[in-house]
Protein backbone atom coordinates (compact mmCIF):
# COMPACT_ATOMS: atom_id res chain seq x y z
CA UNK A 1 0.00 0.00 0.00
CA UNK A 2 1.21 3.44 -1.21
CA UNK A 3 2.15 6.14 2.24
CA UNK A 4 -0.52 8.66 2.43
CA UNK A 5 0.67 12.11 1.54
CA UNK A 6 0.03 14.76 3.82
CA UNK A 7 -0.38 18.15 2.77
CA UNK A 8 -0.06 21.62 4.84
CA UNK A 9 -2.71 23.85 3.73
CA UNK A 10 -2.90 27.99 3.99
CA UNK A 11 -5.49 28.55 6.76
CA UNK A 12 -4.15 29.35 9.70
CA UNK A 13 -0.79 27.92 9.32
CA UNK A 14 2.35 30.20 9.75
CA UNK A 15 5.98 29.80 8.32
CA UNK A 16 8.98 29.66 10.75
CA UNK A 17 9.59 33.57 10.54
CA UNK A 18 6.30 35.40 10.78
CA UNK A 19 2.67 35.42 10.34
CA UNK A 20 2.69 35.10 6.86
CA UNK A 21 0.98 32.23 5.51
CA UNK A 22 2.97 29.66 3.70
CA UNK A 23 1.80 27.78 0.41
CA UNK A 24 0.60 23.93 0.84
CA UNK A 25 3.55 21.85 0.36
CA UNK A 26 3.26 18.05 -0.07
CA UNK A 27 5.50 16.08 2.92
CA UNK A 28 5.64 12.56 2.28
CA UNK A 29 5.21 9.89 4.98
CA UNK A 30 8.52 8.43 6.02
CA UNK A 31 8.09 4.78 4.67
CA UNK A 32 8.92 2.14 7.79
CA UNK A 33 12.01 0.10 7.02
CA UNK A 34 11.85 -2.97 6.00
CA UNK A 35 12.56 -5.43 8.44
CA UNK A 36 15.94 -7.75 8.17
CA UNK A 37 14.81 -11.32 6.22
CA UNK A 38 15.57 -14.25 8.90
CA UNK A 39 17.24 -16.96 7.57
CA UNK A 40 14.81 -19.13 6.44
CA UNK A 41 16.78 -22.91 7.55
CA UNK A 42 16.67 -20.68 11.39
CA UNK A 43 12.62 -20.12 11.12
CA UNK A 44 11.94 -23.37 9.76
CA UNK A 45 14.02 -25.23 11.93
CA UNK A 46 12.26 -23.54 15.48
CA UNK A 47 8.68 -23.77 14.17
CA UNK A 48 9.46 -27.58 12.20
CA UNK A 49 11.24 -29.25 15.15
CA UNK A 50 10.30 -31.79 17.22
CA UNK A 51 10.74 -31.47 21.12
CA UNK A 52 13.72 -32.53 22.08
CA UNK A 53 12.45 -34.83 25.45
CA UNK A 54 10.10 -36.54 23.63
CA UNK A 55 12.29 -37.92 20.78
CA UNK A 56 15.06 -38.57 23.79
CA UNK A 57 12.82 -40.24 25.55
CA UNK A 58 11.48 -42.10 23.24
CA UNK A 59 14.64 -43.11 21.94
CA UNK A 60 15.59 -43.92 25.13
CA UNK A 61 12.27 -46.01 25.93
CA UNK A 62 13.48 -48.50 22.66
CA UNK A 63 17.17 -48.67 23.27
CA UNK A 64 16.26 -50.05 26.66
CA UNK A 65 13.89 -52.29 25.22
CA UNK A 66 16.12 -54.15 23.02
CA UNK A 67 19.37 -53.47 24.78
CA UNK A 68 21.22 -56.95 26.22
CA UNK A 69 21.78 -57.53 29.77
CA UNK A 70 20.46 -53.97 30.90
CA UNK A 71 23.23 -52.09 29.94
CA UNK A 72 22.15 -48.45 29.32
CA UNK A 73 23.07 -47.05 25.96
CA UNK A 74 24.48 -43.36 25.87
CA UNK A 75 23.42 -41.84 22.78
CA UNK A 76 24.89 -38.23 21.86
CA UNK A 77 23.57 -35.07 20.97
CA UNK A 78 24.17 -35.44 17.28
CA UNK A 79 22.67 -38.93 17.28
CA UNK A 80 19.26 -37.32 18.66
CA UNK A 81 19.64 -34.87 16.38
CA UNK A 82 19.88 -37.00 13.65
CA UNK A 83 16.79 -39.22 15.09
CA UNK A 84 14.79 -36.02 15.17
CA UNK A 85 15.19 -34.58 11.90
CA UNK A 86 14.63 -38.40 10.66
CA UNK A 87 10.91 -38.71 12.26
CA UNK A 88 10.63 -35.12 11.17
CA UNK A 89 11.18 -35.94 7.78
CA UNK A 90 9.17 -39.11 7.99
CA UNK A 91 5.94 -36.98 9.51
CA UNK A 92 6.01 -34.58 6.57
CA UNK A 93 6.45 -37.72 3.98
CA UNK A 94 3.39 -39.68 5.94
CA UNK A 95 1.07 -37.05 6.12
CA UNK A 96 2.04 -36.13 2.41
CA UNK A 97 1.07 -39.49 0.96
CA UNK A 98 -1.99 -39.90 3.38
CA UNK A 99 -2.80 -36.35 2.08
CA UNK A 100 -2.66 -37.58 -1.58
CA UNK A 101 -5.09 -40.66 -0.42
CA UNK A 102 -7.48 -38.08 1.02
CA UNK A 103 -7.58 -36.23 -1.84
CA UNK A 104 -8.18 -39.37 -4.50
CA UNK A 105 -11.43 -40.17 -2.00
CA UNK A 106 -12.05 -36.45 -2.88
CA UNK A 107 -12.06 -35.54 0.79
CA UNK A 108 -10.39 -32.15 2.36
CA UNK A 109 -9.98 -34.44 5.83
CA UNK A 110 -7.18 -36.76 6.45
CA UNK A 111 -8.66 -39.26 8.97
CA UNK A 112 -6.60 -42.56 10.67
CA UNK A 113 -7.54 -44.98 7.40
CA UNK A 114 -5.93 -42.45 4.76
CA UNK A 115 -2.71 -42.88 7.07
CA UNK A 116 -2.77 -46.10 7.37
CA UNK A 117 -3.26 -46.46 3.43
CA UNK A 118 -0.31 -44.12 3.42
CA UNK A 119 1.51 -46.07 5.02
CA UNK A 120 0.77 -49.68 3.10
CA UNK A 121 1.83 -47.04 0.07
CA UNK A 122 5.19 -46.40 1.66
CA UNK A 123 5.57 -49.33 1.92
CA UNK A 124 5.75 -50.08 6.00
CA UNK A 125 2.75 -52.52 6.12
CA UNK A 126 4.96 -53.78 9.52
CA UNK A 127 3.09 -50.89 11.25
CA UNK A 128 -0.20 -51.26 9.91
CA UNK A 129 -1.58 -53.52 12.55
CA UNK A 130 0.33 -52.55 15.75
CA UNK A 131 -1.06 -49.12 14.65
CA UNK A 132 -4.39 -50.19 14.14
CA UNK A 133 -4.42 -52.38 17.38
CA UNK A 134 -3.16 -48.91 19.27
CA UNK A 135 -6.19 -46.72 17.59
CA UNK A 136 -8.62 -49.43 18.67
CA UNK A 137 -7.91 -49.25 22.21
CA UNK A 138 -7.63 -45.61 21.98
CA UNK A 139 -10.98 -45.53 20.66
CA UNK A 140 -12.18 -47.67 23.27
CA UNK A 141 -10.67 -45.45 25.97
CA UNK A 142 -12.16 -42.96 24.76
CA UNK A 143 -15.34 -43.95 24.43
CA UNK A 144 -15.05 -44.94 28.12
CA UNK A 145 -14.58 -41.45 29.02
CA UNK A 146 -16.90 -40.23 26.66
CA UNK A 147 -19.56 -42.32 27.87
CA UNK A 148 -18.65 -41.72 31.63
CA UNK A 149 -19.49 -38.21 31.14
CA UNK A 150 -22.57 -38.36 29.39
CA UNK A 151 -23.62 -40.44 32.17
CA UNK A 152 -22.67 -37.28 34.60
CA UNK A 153 -24.43 -34.99 32.69
CA UNK A 154 -27.52 -36.81 32.37
CA UNK A 155 -27.13 -37.61 36.09
CA UNK A 156 -27.29 -33.48 36.16
CA UNK A 157 -29.80 -32.94 34.44
CA UNK A 158 -31.80 -35.36 36.67
CA UNK A 159 -31.01 -33.65 39.69
CA UNK A 160 -32.09 -30.86 38.30
CA UNK A 161 -35.37 -31.96 37.43
CA UNK A 162 -36.05 -33.04 40.94
CA UNK A 163 -35.28 -29.89 42.18
CA UNK A 164 -37.58 -28.06 39.81
CA UNK A 165 -40.03 -30.52 40.00
CA UNK A 166 -41.23 -29.75 43.94
CA UNK A 167 -40.27 -25.74 42.44
CA UNK A 168 -42.78 -26.26 39.90
CA UNK A 169 -45.53 -28.03 42.11
CA UNK A 170 -45.32 -24.88 44.23
CA UNK A 171 -46.18 -22.82 41.87
CA UNK A 172 -48.98 -24.14 40.25
CA UNK A 173 -50.39 -24.70 44.18
CA UNK A 174 -49.47 -21.06 44.44
CA UNK A 175 -51.25 -20.10 41.18
CA UNK A 176 -54.28 -22.20 42.06
CA UNK A 177 -54.74 -19.59 45.51
CA UNK A 178 -54.43 -16.65 43.38
CA UNK A 179 -57.26 -17.91 41.55
CA UNK A 180 -59.58 -18.68 44.10
CA UNK A 181 -58.86 -15.35 45.87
Amino acid sequence: MRPRERTRGMAGETGEGGSQPQPAQAVEVAKPAPAPPAPASMAEAEVEELPKAIVRRLVKDKLAQVATGGAEVIVNKDAMAAFSESARIFIHYLSATANDMCKESKRQTINADDVLKALDEMEFPEFVEPLTTSLQEFRNKNAARRSGTTQKKAEKRRKIDKESLPQEQNDAADDAKAEED
